[in-house]
C-alpha cells in the first residue's frame, strides 16, 4: 500500500516565464498551479513578478522615512513597542508608484479566477521591522464574522530578500481551511481589545459554537502545529506572496540592523461588502493601469501627511 502524501513544509513557489513577462500576462499552467495552492495552502508565491529596481527605488525612501516615523508619538506599531513592527505608507510622490506593485498583473489574474471578476482593491499599506528580539502573536487579519468562502486576499511585497534572520513572516499553511479558526482570538486590528475578561468570554462564545470546551482554544495552536507547523520562507527580492486573509501568520522579529519593509495590497471579491478606501492624490487619477482591478481610491487635493496615514483601517463584512 502506498505511503500517505507528504504535506509539503514550504510554500508554493512559481516562476514566471519569459513569455509571461513579455505579455503581462498568466499562462494556464502557472495558473493552475497557483489556484492549486492558494486552496490547498492558503499562500501562493510568484517568484519574479516584480522589478527589482522598482523595490530597491522605494525601499531607499521608505527606509529614509522609517527613521522619521519612529520618533514620531502618533506613529502605529503593531503588537505592542516591544515588536518593533510600525504600519508604515508607501510614499505617494511622483516615482514612487508603480504598476506591478500597486497592482501586479499576474496577481490580478490569479485573484480573478479565485474571487471572480473586478476584484475590488481596498487598501495599500505596509509594515515596517526594526531590530528587534519580540514577536507577534499569531493572529488573523479580520475578527469573526466573515464568510467560509474565499473573499479577501492580501498580496505582500518585501522591498528587500527576506529569510527567517531579517523577519520574514511566520505563515501556518492551510490553516484558512481550519473550520476552528475562528477560535484565533488575537487579529491585526485589536478588535479583542485590551480587556483579557472580555477577550475570554470572546473565545468561550466561539469555542460554544463549535461545540467544544471553553478553554479550548488555550491549545489551539499547539493542536494545529501537529497538524501541519507554520513556516518562514527565504524569498529572494521581487518575489510577490499571495496569501488568503483568513491564513493564521505572526509577524516575526528582524534581528539584523537593516529595516525591513513589506508593501501590502488588500483585495476583495466585488460582492464582499465594505467601504475601506485608498488615499491616494488627484493627479495620481488615470497614471496607474489598474487591468481587471477596481481601485476603491478616495482622491485627494494633496499629499496631506502620508507617513503617518490613517489607522482607522476596516476590512470587516458590512450587515
Amino acid at each position: 500500500m502506498p505511503g500517505l502524501t507528504q504535506i509539503p513544509e514550504k510554500p508554493r513557489i512559481i516562476r514566471l516565464t519569459e513569455k509571461e513577462l513579455a505579455t503581462m500576462s498568466i499562462g494556464s499552467h502557472n495558473l493552475q498551479a497557483a489556484l492549486e495552492a492558494l486552496h490547498n495552502d492558503g499562500l501562493v508565491v510568484l517568484e519574479n513578478a516584480v522589478d527589482p529596481a522598482h523595490l530597491d527605488h522605494l525601499n531607499e525612501r521608505m527606509v529614509a522615512d522609517a527613521e522619521k516615523l519612529k520618533v514620531l508619538q502618533q506613529a502605529h506599531v503593531n503588537f505592542g513597542t516591544e515588536t518593533r513592527n510600525f504600519q508604515q505608507e508607501p510614499v505617494p510622490e511622483d516615482g514612487y508608484v508603480f504598476d506591478d506593485v500597486i497592482a501586479n498583473p499576474w496577481a490580478a489574474a490569479i485573484l480573478e479566477h479565485v474571487l471572480g471578476p473586478t476584484p475590488k482593491v481596498r487598501l495599500y499599506s505596509a509594515n515596517t521591522a526594526f531590530k528587534a528580539e519580540a514577536r507577534q502573536p499569531v493572529h488573523i487579519d479580520l475578527n469573526h464574522g466573515y464568510p467560509h468562502a474565499p473573499f479577501g486576499f492580501c498580496v505582500n511585497i518585501n522591498l528587500v530578500s527576506t529569510s527567517p534572520e531579517n523577519g520574514a513572516t511566520e505563515f501556518w499553511l492551510g490553516s484558512h481551511n481550519d473550520p476552528k479558526l475562528g477560535l484565533l482570538t488575537i487579529n491585526g486590528h485589536g478588535d479583542d481589545g485590551p480587556d483579557p475578561d472580555i477577550a475570554l468570554e470572546k473565545r468561550a462564545a466561539r469555542a460554544k459554537a463549535l461545540g467544544l470546551p471553553i478553554g479550548y482554544a488555550d491549545g489551539l495552536l499547539e493542536e494545529r502545529r501537529k497538524v501541519r507547523p507554520p513556516i518562514q520562507a527565504s524569498l529572494p527580492k521581487g518575489a510577490l506572496i499571495i496569501r488568503d486573509i483568513r491564513l493564521w501568520h505572526a509577524g516575526m522579529p528582524n534581528r539584523t540592523d537593516r529595516t525591513r519593509i513589506m508593501l501590502v495590497t488588500v483585495v476583495m471579491a466585488s460582492w464582499y461588502r465594505n467601504n475601506q478606501r485608498i488615499v491616494l492624490p488627484k493627479r495620481w487619477q488615470g497614471r496607474v493601469q489598474w487591468g481587471k482591478l477596481d481601485p476603491c481610491i478616495e482622491w485627494v487635493e494633496n499629499d496631506r501627511d502620508y507617513l503617518t496615514g490613517a489607522h482607522d483601517i476596516s476590512l470587516a463584512q458590512l450587515a
